[in-house]
Formats: structure tokens, sequence, C-alpha cells
């Protein structure tokens, strides 16, 4: 090459973290500009593997040097990515053995863990549990005190019938006694053990059959059933937002006479994806349960059981229960960290006891409490909803993670409807990738997908790992597009907000650890406060805070903008009609419409140099106001089971342009540009009658923009959008 790589290398040095010790100038100058291809393809989410030639040649260059093994994990998660995953277990193999002859990178990155662990969850996801069943017991014997390896063996040994193996496994890490941790695999162990050697065990072939039992049983008051139905090992209940603790089988009796004082009402729609699904009802009015509760459903491997309760508001009786014994009481952050999630978008911070005290007046506020739950909506950019934990509270918020914060947003002046899952994960700071943990489904309920990202300490850049950031319940199988061993900038997408382990429904659960604080079980120490946080401060009394982000969605020289505001929005549906040798649609939900949208976004983008600046501008118009016209209208029948609208496309076409521009000061050379437009991701819903799937509906349209000269800003820019498809209903969002 005819550049310096090493003054290349330096350049990017100060735009990035830290690189560990051990790479030169050029093999690091390789690796920072092969994490920004693999990374730039895998968020396009097509043929991510067509980058692994370029790093399998790269890893054959220099087989002993740090970053081989690094660029052969690299590829065997980009197979996975792809769903390919026969291929991408042979070649987390050849990752594993890179590890071996390769000089480490550095004390925190674990290749070959993170290898056997993706190896074992691709061929469970591909089918062979037994491979995966080896492949723990080898990541075993290489790494004894890993519990994570022989829970899922143990849970991969029952799904194929061999509870010998499963309780060989179970008990080699199983907890003497029980504990609220359902974050900890020996306690899940623990009851797995039980569970595994308890007989008449009671299990549903599927959730819906389950699903039925207990809206049964919940409309006839039959405890005795609902008894007989609950699971005895797993019982866990939490508040919705947040996460789950294993109770006592006291409090499972005490819901069995509550339910006999209360007039509870089943909604018969079930919640949630995966393994974890939801069955909202209302109307309880114990000294426990209270206004709207949601039984929890999961899959075990012998089928689906009862294993607790979501609370939509809880009491100060929670409040007693969950406080930890012992209060932490570490300092905050010694720099500034950015929100977790794109700029401009709002989350709340825990805010359970918050929500308490206003879900309590909404309920006194008969008969206007819709009104005043609005006014809620209305009030705060997070929007109104159940909330879970913040500091020093619940069985996940204590100890080494007492400074966790569960983050979640719901739809601006819509009462309860979470906007928190898909939602994109943010990097909060420049570090190098520690953890990936990707393989779990969506809703899985045994483990959270997760990354961690270790970040250098501002004061002693020596230090490239004192602070590590984490963030869990992100969506999958392999959706997640950075990977262990990875150099990323701040802002770079980690994945989407799901609701994978023991969380329940769509949240993020963030926590940023200082290494110095040192704790017995925790590797990374202590967690700290996060705070400030794009400016918010988040000290011990700012629970429910309202922090609206700064970060920026990295994308090379492209980002991602949100812009919220509209100068003028408008729209016109009609019935599409019929060609005259075509019959009318016999049945409404086949139905064609034409949805027409207009109007004019402000996006207030400004260039930052002479040279071209490009960004992403989502632009979501409000559809909603057409489609309950349509259905006004036109008498269009809907579903009887709580439901939101959703629009189906089948043709589309989007048109957008600058609308108004200027110059500040003395701008030169200007420029101002629109340069292409393309769906955004089509999302996919569920019917709530008949709980199929459907997908393509539309979510807005990304605009590709650019702004050239420090001067020169894009004021506006209008839209106009055409669709042709169907009216659909998908899937509420729970009310609480």
């Amino acid at each position: 090459m005819s550049y310096d790589e090493s003054q290349a290398a330096e350049n990017l040095r100060g735009t990035a973290s830290s690189s560990p010790e051990s790479l030169d100038g050029a093999i690091e100058y390789e690796w920072r500009q092969l994490a920004e291809q693999v990374l730039s393809i895998r968020r396009g989410g097509e043929n991510c593997s067509r980058t692994n030639v370029t790093l399998g040649d790269a890893a054959d260059r220099e087989p002993e040097a740090p970053t081989a093994p690094v660029y052969r994990l690299w590829a065997a998660d980009n197979l996975a990515s792809d769903g390919d995953y026969e291929s991408a277990v042979r070649a987390y193999d050849v990752c594993v053995v890179a590890t071996q002859t390769a000089r480490p990178m550095s004390e925190g990155q674990d290749l070959l863990t993170g290898a056997m662990l993706h190896k074992g969850q691709a061929s469970s996801l591909n089918g062979d549990e037994r491979a995966a069943i080896a492949t723990y017991r080898d990541l075993i014997m290489e790494r004894p005190a890993d519990r994570t390896a022989p829970l899922d063996a143990g849970l991969a040994s029952e799904r194929i019938g061999d509870p010998a193996a499963a309780d060989e496994f179970y008990r080699s890490i199983a907890s003497v006694q029980r504990s609220m941790r359902t974050d900890d695999p020996a306690q899940l162990a623990l009851r797995a053990l039980e569970r595994l050697n308890t007989p008449d065990v009671h299990y549903s072939r599927a959730a819906t059959d389950l699903a039925d039992r207990l809206t049964t049983a919940l409309e006839r008051r039959d405890t005795a059933l609902l008894q007989a139905l609950a699971s005895k090992t797993h019982f866990a209940i939490g508040p919705t937002g947040g996460h789950t603790g294993f109770e006592d089988l006291a409090l499972l009796d005490t819901f069995l006479s509550e339910l006999s004082t209360s007039d509870v009402v089943p909604r018969r729609a079930l919640l949630g994806s995966g393994s974890k699904r939801y069955l909202p009802s209302s109307g309880w009015k114990g000294a426990w349960f209270q206004g709207d509760v949601s039984l929890i459903l999961s899959e075990a491997p012998g089928g689906w059981q009862w294993t607790g309760i979501a609370l939509g508001a809880a009491n100060d009786r929670w409040h007693s229960r969950w406080t930890p014994e012992v209060i932490e009481t570490n300092q905050p952050l010694p720099f500034e960290i950015r929100a977790p999630w794109p700029k401009d978008q709002c989350f709340t911070a825990g805010g359970l006891w918050e929500h308490i005290a206003e879900a309590a007046i909404v309920a006194a506020s008969w008969p206007f409490g819709a009104l005043v739950a609005g006014g809620l909506a209305a009030a705060s950019c997070c929007g109104w909803g159940p909330r879970g934990f913040y500091y020093n509270i619940g069985p996940t918020h204590d100890q080494a993670n007492a400074f966790a914060i569960d983050f979640t947003r719901y739809r601006r002046f819509v009462p309860y409807d979470n906007e928190s899952g898909g939602t994109p994960v943010l990097a909060v700071r420049e570090g190098i990738v520690s953890r990936v943990d990707a393989g779990r489904e969506s809703g899985d309920a045994t483990s959270a997908n997760r990354v961690e990202v270790e970040h250098a300490d501002p004061d002693a850049p020596a230090d490239l790992r004192r602070f590590t950031s984490k963030y869990l319940h992100l969506e999958g199988p392999f959706r997640i597009p950075v990977s262990q061993g990875m150099p990323i900038r701040l802002g770079t997408h980690l994945g989407f907000m799901d609701d994978t382990g023991t969380s329940i429904l769509d949240h993020l659960h963030f926590s940023i650890h200082d290494r110095q604080l040192t704790h017995p079980n925790e590797s990374t120490g202590r967690s700290v406060r996060p705070s400030p946080m794009s400016g918010v401060t988040l000290g011990d009394s700012d629970s429910n805070k309202c922090v609206e982000s700064t970060n920026v969605d990295y994308r090379g020289t492209n980002q991602l903008l949100f812009p919220r505001s509209f100068a003028g929005q408008n729209w016109l549906i009609t019935p599409a009609a019929s060609a005259v040798s075509e019959a009318p649609p016999s049945d409404p939900e086949e139905q064609l419409w034409l949805l027409v949208l207009s109007g004019v976004v402000i996006i207030d983008f400004q260039g930052n140099s002479s040279k071209w600046l490009g960004e992403t501008a989502l632009i979501s118009p409000d559809i909603f106001t057409a489609l309950n016209h349509a259905i006004n209208r036109h008498n269009v029948p809907t579903p009887s089971v709580p439901h939101r609208l959703r629009f189906q496309v089948e043709l589309w076409a989007p048109h957008v342009a600058p609308s108004s521009m200027f110059n500040r000061n003395h701008s030169v050379n200007s420029g101002f540009a629109v340069d292409r437009w393309r769906p955004h991701p089509f999302e996919t819903d569920t019917d709530p009658v008949s709980n199929s799937n459907f997908g393509n509906i539309f979510s807005g349209v990304q605009v590709d923009l650019a702004v050239r000269d420090v001067d020169a800003v894009l004021h506006r820019v209008s839209y106009h959008i055409s669709l042709l498809g169907k009216i659909r209903f998908g899937q509420p969002i729970i009310i609480d």
C-alpha cells in the first residue's frame, strides 16, 4: 500500500477507542477497517457472509496475530446472521482452533468461550441438540467456572428426552438453596433440577392451549385448576417493564384468595412472542394484586407452563419485599455518556413507584380516569405506562447490579402503548466489544441476548478495560450486528430492544460497571450511576426521569435522524376500485384501500464541513387518523378483543423533496440534496383473533439527505406517499 498505515492508525485512534497494546499500527488499521466493513454489511441485513473471504485472508496472513481468531469469530457470526447455522457451526470450530495458536488480544477477550457458546446456540437452532450438548461439554472442560454452558446443556438434554444427562448438568452448578434471582444460572439449575424430579408436572402442548385453560379458570374462579396449572418450581413475579423474581408459593395462595374478592376479567389475547407469552386480565382488587395483572406463560423443554405474574401496578407491599438488605452507594461515572438509543427519542429511567402513584390517581379519577391517563401520556415525550426498576430495587438491581436501570417508552398521547420493542440500542461510548450473547430467540424465557463493551479510563488511557457497559434483553437470534473483539464508535448500533431473558415485555436493562470497584461474583466490578446521560443527571432521587437522547446512530458516514415535528400533514383514504373482470371482495379483510399521505416535516439538518454530509431521516406520518376515518365511514368490522390498527402494504409510491433551506452568515458553495428514499423496514404483527402472523406493515419512509457547508441548513422536506394495501388489526400493547 502507498499510504502510511501506522499514521492512518494513529489518525483513527484520535476518534475511536485506544487499541490493545499487542496490535502494531498496520494490524490495528486493518482491524478497524474490517470492523467498519463487517458492521456496514450487517446493518444491511442480507448476505452478511460476503465479507468472509476478506476476513479469512486477513486471518491466514497473520495466523498467530491476536486478530486472527477475532476475524474467524466475525466470519462465523456472519454465517449465523445469514441463518446458515450448519456452516456457522463449522466456522466456530475454525475459530476455536485459531484461539489455540494466536496471541491473546487482551485479558477481557475470551474468544474461546464466545465461539463455543455461539456454536452451541447455532447447533440448537439447526435442530441438532446432541451437537449442542457436545459443544457445551467441551466448553465446561475448557472453562469449568462457566455456569451458562451447564444450564444450556441441561435444557438441551431435556429437549431430547435424556433426563439423566440433564440431571448431571444441573447438579454440577445448582445452588444449595433457593433465592429470588431469576438471572442466576445456578438458581435456574436448582429449579430445573427440582422440576425434573417432581412427579406430575403439568405441561401444555401450546401456549394457546394453556391460555384457554387459564382463561376458563379465571372466569369460573376455579382456584383448584389454577393451583394445578401453576409451576411449583419457577413461579416468579415482577412489574411490567421490569424483571421477575422467584417468589414463595404462599404468594400464589394469596393470588388465588384475592381472585375470589375481585371482578377479574381475562382478555383472551396473548401478548409476547417466542417462548414467553402474557395473558392479560383486569379488575383485581386485592391487597397484593390490584388493577391489571398478566399471567406469564413460559415454554420449558416439556411444554408450556404458567410460571408467574406481571404486575401492572405494584404497591407498598411489593416495595418492601423488593428492597434489598444492603443499599449500595457507589459514585457516578467520572465522564458523561450518551443515552443508549437514537437522538431525539425519549425513555423513562425506571419509575416503578412513581407509576404506582400516578396509576392510583388515574384509578381514583372515575369516570375521568382515561382523560387523566391521556394527560399523563401527553405531558412527557416518554409517554405514560408501567415502568421497571431503578437503583437498589428488585432482585436484579442489587449488589453488583444495584445501579442498573430499566428503560421504557410509550407512545406520546396514547397511554400504555409501549414503543420500546424494536428500538435500536446504541453504544453509549467508544470501546471494544468484550461479550456478545446473540443466539437466543426473541422472547426466550431463559436467558437474555446481551452486548458488553469495555471502555478506557479517560484519566489513565493505558487502562482499556476499567469500565464496561451492558445492554440486555436484545432481539434474536443472531440479530446483534456487533461481534466480540470489535472496536466500535459512539453510537454504533448494537441490536434492538426485545423481551429475552427475565424481562417482562420489551425494555432495555442498562448498566455500566467499574472494574476498580471489585465484587466477588462480577468480573467487571460493581455498577456505578450512569450519570450524566445525554446531559441528564440520574441521581438516587431521579427515578422516573425522562431522558431525551443526544446519541446518533453511527453508520460510518451516514447517520439516522428521527424528525418528530411536522409543519403539516394531510391524508386521503378510499376503497380501491376493482377491475371490471374482478368480483368485489367477499371478506372485509380483503378490501384494498388507497391511502395517500402528504406533508412537510421539519428536519433542521446542518452541514459540518465544506464537504457533503450525508444522513438518513425516518419520516413516520400519522396514519391512524386516516385508518379510523375509513373504519367509521365504511363500517369496517373490528375485532371484539383489544387490538391496534396496522396498514399492510401491497404497492407503494413515495416521493420526497427539499421544501426549504437557508444559509447562515457567509456560506459559500453550499448545497442541499434529497438523494433517494425507500420504505423503512416493514414490520410484522400477529392477528389478535386468529394469532396468525402478517407482514409488510408500513412504518415510514427512510430518506437519504445531504448538506454541504457548515452554515447550510436543510430546514424542511416535503413528502407524498401513495400506498395500496389492507387495513389489518394487530396485537394490542398491554394496558396497565
